[in-house]
Parts: C-alpha cells; sequence; structure tokens
C-alpha cells in the first residue's frame, strides 16, 4: 500500500519563487516584483499620512516596518528613495515627501518649491487624482493607485 513521504503542507510553504530566490542571490529585483499590487494596509498608510501625524501611525519604525513587510526580501538598494504624494494640509503646500532613506522624515512642500533631485519628477503625477501617491526609486517610478495597482514610469 502507498504512504505519503511528505508533507505536502510543508512543501507548500517552503519553496520560494524564482523571482524571490534570484532576489536573495543577486539583491536584485525584478520590475515584476516591483510591479506587484500593493497591500490595503500599505496604502491606507501612506495615503492618510497628512491626516494622522507619525504619533497616530505610532511612529517611523511603524512605516518602516510596513516598507520592508511589502517587498519582502528585496534587497535594501530595490526599496523606494521615498514617496511623493499630494498634501492635503492646504494652501500654500502642494506635495510632500516622505524621505525613506532617513535623511528627513516628512516634508512638505509649497508650490513652486524645488524639491531634491529624484522627488521632483514625481511632483506633477502625485498631484493628480488617479494616483494616491509615487514611489520614487532612482532610475524608475511606480505609480500608486487607490485600489493599490501599479504603473511603472
Amino acid at each position: 500500500m502507498p504512504r505519503i513521504l511528505f508533507d505536502t503542507e510543508q512543501l507548500k510553504t517552503g519553496i520560494d519563487s524564482p523571482s524571490q530566490v534570484q532576489a536573495r542571490m543577486t539583491g536584485i529585483c525584478s520590475d515584476r516584483e516591483l510591479l506587484k499590487k500593493r497591500s490595503a494596509k500599505y496604502v491606507n498608510l501612506f495615503s492618510s499620512i497628512d491626516q494622522k501625524s507619525l504619533t497616530e501611525v505610532a511612529g517611523w519604525q511603524t512605516l518602516m516596518d510596513e516598507v520592508t513587510a511589502e517587498f519582502g526580501t528585496a534587497a535594501l538598494n530595490n526599496l523606494p528613495l521615498g514617496i511623493v504624494a499630494k498634501c492635503f494640509l492646504g494652501d500654500p503646500y502642494e506635495v510632500h515627501i516622505l524621505d525613506l532613506s532617513g535623511e528627513m522624515i516628512i516634508e512638505h512642500y509649497k508650490i513652486f518649491e524645488p524639491m531634491p533631485g529624484e522627488f521632483e519628477k514625481a511632483r506633477t503625477l502625485a498631484l493628480h487624482d488617479a494616483y494616491c501617491f509615487i514611489e520614487v526609486y532612482p532610475d524608475k517610478l511606480i505609480l500608486v493607485k487607490d485600489d493599490g495597482s501599479t504603473t511603472k514610469v
């Protein structure tokens, strides 16, 4: 009589996808991995920065933990430099940056006030109502909609 040699449940959870193995070995995440739909928790956390203070979202460490959880095994160089989003504080503020590199936590920018390097190119997109926020990478922008769907620019 045949018998089961392996616990199939353990096998299902113990196998990484090829892209996860590649990311772990090379430290490089494919665009396919970066374009996965963002979780509702992740989108809600970054879309409510103006409505809540950092103490209400349990601080900087919670934000970084959520980014790490969202991107899983991605190496540090595959994480966004920061997030650019429309600012809801009112006139004269237009957009804000959540800098994930640690140089500044949140910086609000007035209309026509220049933003640092890579972030300026995300400004116009962040103001568009179609997008919740923009993830800024050194070589690309990932546009995130309210439903978590993503687009690369």
